[in-house]
């Protein structure tokens, strides 16, 4: 079997070099599942528990020779159970009960895994780290569930647990695109650090099912490097320290003070060295040593070879009142979270500044959010000492780091004796030019809208885009209403809402979440013109919030941004105190941009007299 896979594998290695290209090249046949397969060759096999299959000695297929009754080859092409005109691979995926059944459960593993059945995406040739692949396939189940992604060398021999990560499907078909760059992590040092399959582990669930994959794609092409930079976006929005905006459930700074082990927005504290305000967090030291019964991993207390019990020292300190044993290097830490999900080989920039009241190192990860860690290293490690120090890190962000938005300091290393940390932060940003989905603040202050009394009509607002247009240089702002003109929500999974739009009309709650349902609904009239946008401002909840402003914000995608302006829902009647006729957003001005006499905005300046900030300067 191994041998069948490396003669494919030596014989593609030599004749599958790559010209640098940007351009998506597909490694796939046969992904509709329609045309015949190579009785040599087959981009889709399987590992999964069919009975009978039939298959020729020469093709590399057959069963584990243990008697497990694993079937090793080409994945299955069916009838969709929907639609008998179209095919598609099916994986019979069995259950944990079967497994146990059989008495041999996966072969070389002691009990059930997810890579019990597996199914592969076989590459035709050779994919070296480096390479930027895209994948995209269609999959459904009989029962929805999710499965794992890895990166193996050829189908059953294991590089790495990691690859697009996990992908979720339903009982319907459900199109799944994922695009990562290969890394060394995931070839393999005797293939000369190549790879050549995706294999997806379904033994996800206990119970088992029947999954189904149809046009499949593999694609690769060069990676691009940073492009040059146009300027770098700050991803702190200009708060500093004192940041209080929130992504998903957490503030741009949060901290897990060890003796609480919780974690909430970071404590700003007047610093004792120079009084200045500055981020805390507080760890923890062993309050003591105890001596206790020395246990084997069934709970029984050992002994010495005259049978005499043994004992062992063992350190404590206290939570909650409650003695504890256990005390991590992660029990306090400080987390700084960004509204933007970090990008694979996108050039970022970090400015802080740090100390301790003790000397102390500080390990730094990555994290999805905080708490969810994703990998070892970010920023390598900080040696704290009684005195500020700065550190600035200019780097590319990590492949692992691919949809992060945290980076996490660990500051309970030295477990010896308590030690308080500070943090003063001037800049985390990204290279413009690599973060393409991120938002952009367009309005230099809030846009305000009126909410009505319980019982009172609809009140109503008109906000004038007229600025906004001219900055973006887009002929109309009234046209991304329908489609991309949106409330941004805030919840648990941290993404934008694009489902909903603002037409149909948004919920918010009174934190400015974006919800189901109540109290506020806000409603944008697609057929504004004219660059004023007419919103309907509904309050369903039917109560009063009392004078209390809701703070949100609007977002709508142009030109492969998404761009944000804040928003405050105030009062009806303190609107009508504070605003007169039309709402106009007022905008940043980009500074250096070059026009000509004529009031047409300049690209590439050649010799001659130009406007630029304001002032004619000569070229």
């Amino acid at each position: 079997m191994k041998k069948f896979f490396t003669l494919i594998a030596a014989a593609l290695l030599s004749s599958g070099a790559f010209a640098q290209n940007y351009e998506w090249q597909n490694l796939v046949r046969n992904g509709n599942m329609e045309g015949e397969a190579d009785p040599m060759w087959s981009s889709f096999w399987c590992h999964d528990w069919r009975q009978d299959v039939q298959f020729a000695e020469e093709s590399g297929q057959g069963y584990d020779a243990d008697g497990s009754g694993q079937f090793r080859g080409f994945a299955e092409i069916v009838e969709d159970p929907a639609d008998p005109n179209n095919h598609c691979a099916r994986v019979i995926v069995r259950s944990k009960a079967e497994s146990e059944e059989t008495g041999i459960p996966t072969p070389g593993q002691s009990d059930f895994q997810s890579w019990d059945s597996q199914f592969f995406i076989y590459a035709t040739e050779t994919i070296p780290a480096g390479k930027e692949i895209r994948m995209t396939l269609k999959v459904k189940a009989e029962k929805a569930g999710s499965f794992e992604t890895q990166a193996h060398w050829t189908p059953g021999d294991y590089n790495h647990y990691q690859l697009f990560g996990n992908q979720n499907y339903g009982t319907e078909w459900t199109t799944i695109e994922a695009t990562t760059t290969v890394t060394t992590d995931m070839t393999q040092e005797a293939s000369e650090k190549f790879f050549q399959s995706v294999a997806f582990n379904l033994s996800t669930m206990e119970d088992g099912n029947v999954i189904y994959f149809d046009d499949v794609k593999l694609e690769i092409r060069d990676a691009k490097g940073p492009e040059e930079f146009d300027r770098w976006i700050d991803m702190l929005r200009g708060h500093g320290t004192m940041a209080a905006d929130k992504v998903g459930d957490y503030t741009t700074f949060t901290g897990r003070d060890a003796m609480d082990g919780r974690d909430l927005p970071c404590r700003i504290v007047a610093d004792p060295v120079d009084g200045e305000p500055a981020l805390s967090v507080s760890a923890v030291a062993w309050e003591g040593t105890e001596t206790v019964p020395d246990l084997d991993s069934d709970g029984n207390q050992k002994v010495d070879d005259d049978g005499n019990p043994l004992f062992k020292d063992q350190q404590y300190w206290y939570k909650n009142g409650e003695k504890q044993t256990v005390l991590d290097d992660w029990q306090a830490q400080f987390f700084v979270t960004v509204p933007h999900k970090f990008i694979p080989n996108s050039q970022y920039r970090l400015v802080m500044w740090y100390r301790a009241d003790k000397e102390a190192s500080v390990s730094t990860q990555l994290h999805n959010m905080p708490g969810q860690y994703v990998h070892w290293d970010a920023i390598g490690t900080l040696n704290c000492t009684p005195e500020w120090q700065m550190i600035e890190v200019e780097q590319e962000m990590l492949s692992q780091g691919k949809g992060c938005q945290t980076i996490a300091f660990n500051c309970n290393i030295y477990k010896d004796e308590p030690n308080n940390y500070y943090f003063r932060f001037d800049e985390f940003q990204f290279n413009i030019a690599e973060v393409t989905n991120e938002e952009r603040t367009l309005g230099t202050e809030n846009i305000f809208l009126p909410v009505p009394e319980p019982g009172a009509e609809s009140a109503t607002a008109t906000v004038d885009f007229e600025n906004c247009v001219k900055l973006l240089e887009t002929p109309d702002f009234s046209n991304l209403i329908n489609d991309d003109h949106l409330l941004l929500p805030i919840n648990d999974q941290d993404e934008y809402s694009t489902a909903q739009q603002a037409a149909a009309g948004i919920f918010v709650d009174d934190n400015g979440y974006v919800v189901e349902d109540g109290p506020v609904c806000v409603t944008a009239d697609s057929d504004s013109k004219d660059n004023k946008v007419d919103y309907i401002i509904d309050n369903f909840s039917g109560e009063s919030f009392d004078g209390k402003t809701i703070d949100t914000k609007f977002l709508f995608t142009y030109a492969d941004w998404n761009y944000r302006f804040n928003v405050s829902l105030i009062p009806a009647a303190k609107y009508e105190e504070m605003m007169a006729g039309v709402n106009t957003l007022k905008v940043a001005q980009p500074e250096n941009v070059i026009y000509d006499l004529q009031g047409r905005r300049v690209k590439d300046a050649v010799k001659g007299l130009y406007i630029v900030n304001g002032k004619k300067i000569v070229k």
